[in-house]
């Protein structure tokens, strides 16, 4: 073999060398995603709202109509009451109820609006305290809860899913203005205020809180005079169509 066809194969070796100097290179932005160390995954919470221009109707729960039947049970029953706008009092229970809070809410509602400024006290007073239970002299402010029950009257309707409950919402109490150094009464007041309406009886779940007897009531049964009164109403009804179709002429 020659010189020049030894020479040959070096020179085309060393030009594809030079050529690959000079050849195109690719950087990776960012490599494959690291796995997670767990295969375990988290819920994420998702509200989806109901929106449209009138949502569904549901019955007030018994709690809310208490409410307010104590908001204007109080409210009258704090009528002539002699305190004035940016005066101030101290109001506290004067029995214990577990509803109490109801009450304690609907007055510092009222005496806002009076523009009376409160100090509240949760526990009772006795009568040989007074004096330190309102070190500035204010007037004491009693307030009673007798009576805060619902009561299912009755059902309304047979139809199966159109039956009602009618309920009554009941607030009774009292209020009594003390003088806290002789121990006086300034004024006395009588509060009561009723209410009743219908709900769906599918819902008693719904309106109903276990947490208060005074929330939960027993509802009425149907006497058998009830249960057949739909029975005969349809009876006569169809003795009567059956009479005008067969005195046709």
């Amino acid at each position: 073999m020659g010189l020049r066809a030894r020479i040959a194969p070096l020179v085309v070796l060393a030009a594809m060398l030079a050529g690959g100097a000079h050849a195109e290179k690719f950087r990776y932005g960012a490599g494959p995603p690291v796995p997670g160390d767990t295969v375990y995954s988290s819920a994420t919470t998702a509200a989806e709202p109901v929106v449209r221009s009138r949502g569904p109707k549901v019955p007030p729960t018994n709690f809310e109509v208490l409410s307010t039947v104590a908001d204007v049970a109080y409210d009258r029953g704090m009528k002539g009451c002699p305190v004035d706008s940016g005066g101030r009092i101290l109001m506290a229970p004067s029995e214990s109820h577990p509803l109490n809070f109801m009450i304690e809410h609907s007055l510092l509602q009222h005496l806002a609006r009076r523009g009376v400024a409160v100090q509240v006290r949760r526990s009772l007073i006795p009568d040989d305290s007074l004096m330190a239970a309102s070190s500035s002299g204010d007037p004491i402010l009693e307030y009673q809860l007798a009576t805060a029950r619902i009561t299912y009257l009755r059902l309304r309707g047979w139809l199966p899913g159109r039956v009602k409950i009618e309920r009554q919402g009941l607030v009774e109490g009292t209020l009594t203005l003390r003088d806290p150094e002789t121990s006086t009464i300034l004024w006395s007041g009588t509060a009561t205020y009723n209410l009743v309406d219908a709900f769906p009886r599918s819902r008693l779940a719904f309106v109903e809180d276990a947490r208060f007897n005074e929330l939960r009531a027993q509802v009425p049964g149907r006497s058998i005079d009830k249960a057949l009164e739909p029975v005969v109403v349809i009876a006569i009804v169809a003795g009567l169509i059956a009479l005008f179709f067969q005195n046709r002429p």
